[in-house]
């Protein structure tokens, strides 16, 4: 099963993980400025990555209002690409309030991950030392969605319901790292148990999802073993590891209508994605080779995106193939769309 998984969802772990990869350094090397400035860095940067990422967990729970009938079943593989809005794609260093750096030259705009990957952000220098570049801000990640691809299935229950779970197992990305994910949903056609709005032709259900993503990647941040901080030798530094670790979850009133080939539904609810990177692992703060200190998980980013939302989709089934597509408003608009086998 792990192979069958990973040969379905490569291209999805690669493009998703790009972004990651590309930052693993990057945010280590925030440190040279301390901890505090590294982290107010790191949340400038990330930020539009952390936020497509948590949302695109959201997506692809449903392809129709109604659930399926008793014992009726889907599989599907789905893809949820979100896409970032243009106001995430720089950031003005000098609004972060950094504690020791500062912008060195009139230019203090610098690209994100999502921004334009030949636009290379301004040096910055310690303010004990204005004259001399300590480094310069990473370019941007050419990032504007974030994919995620997945594969889930549904089986109708009693009492109009249907549950709904995903899963990829741990599996190891040569020269990436460690991803895991798992999901939970169900939906509910509840208008059957109201008199009167049964009778009424459409369907009207509420629906629950919560989806759980793990990973870790390798980071490199040794100091040169010349230049070691007393006290320390370099298998300290062994084990450096960015952290990544999301979960969504989303709730939705579901309207719609279904005819054999077609169905069409809206939604409205909120949805909630929380997205963490840590650093993890022994870290020399300040610049080589007179670092200040050696701090152990440095710090952790958090990025947390909320909002009450609105959704249109439609699935067309021919026989038991179905084929689906959703669109989601909001600044960070995703777009979903599904295939795979239904029965009833």
């Amino acid at each position: 099963m792990k192979n069958f998984l990973f040969r379905v969802v490569p291209l999805s772990l690669l493009m998703l993980f790009s972004g990651t990869v590309f930052a693993q350094q990057e945010i280590a090397d925030f440190l040279q400025g301390g901890v505090g400035d590294a982290k107010k860095l790191g949340n400038a940067y990330l930020e539009p990555f952390g936020k497509m990422f948590g949302t695109s967990l959201n997506g692809g729970w449903y392809q129709a209002a109604a659930p399926h009938k008793l014992f009726g079943f889907d599989v599907t593989f789905t893809t949820s690409i979100v896409t970032a809005p243009s106001s995430s794609k720089t950031f003005d260093v000098n609004d972060l309030n950094l504690d020791k750096l500062i912008v060195m030259g009139s230019n203090s705009i610098a690209p994100t991950i999502s921004g334009s990957s030949s636009t290379v952000g301004p040096q910055v220098a310690h303010e004990d030392v204005p004259t001399v570049p300590l480094f310069t801000l990473p370019k941007g990640g050419g990032l504007p969605l974030t994919p995620m691809m997945l594969i889930q299935g549904s089986i109708g229950l009693p009492f109009h319901s249907e549950l709904t779970v995903r899963f990829l197992p741990p599996v190891n990305v040569p020269k990436m790292g460690k991803v895991a994910l798992w999901g939970v949903g169900a939906k509910n056609e509840f208008k059957e148990f109201i008199p009167g709005l049964k009778l009424v032709p459409i369907d009207l259900s509420i629906m629950v999802g919560y989806t759980k993503f793990t990973s870790e990647f390798d980071v490199n941040y040794k100091p040169d073993p010349a230049n070691m901080p007393s006290g320390y030798n370099s298998s300290d530094f062994d084990g450096q590891k960015l952290a990544l670790d999301a979960s969504g979850f989303t709730a939705r009133l579901l309207v719609g209508k279904s005819i054999p080939i077609l169905s069409v539904y809206l939604g409205l609810g909120y949805s909630t994605a929380t997205t963490d990177f840590g650093l993890k692992g022994n870290y020399p703060i300040g610049v080589e080779p007179n670092y200040a200190d050696v701090i152990n998980d440095p710090f952790v980013l958090a990025f947390t995106n909320s909002n009450f939302s609105a959704n249109a989709g439609f699935r067309v089934r021919l026989s038991v193939i179905s084929l689906n597509f959703d669109y989601t408003v909001g600044d960070y608009a995703m777009y979903s769309a599904g295939l795979g086998i239904s029965f009833r």
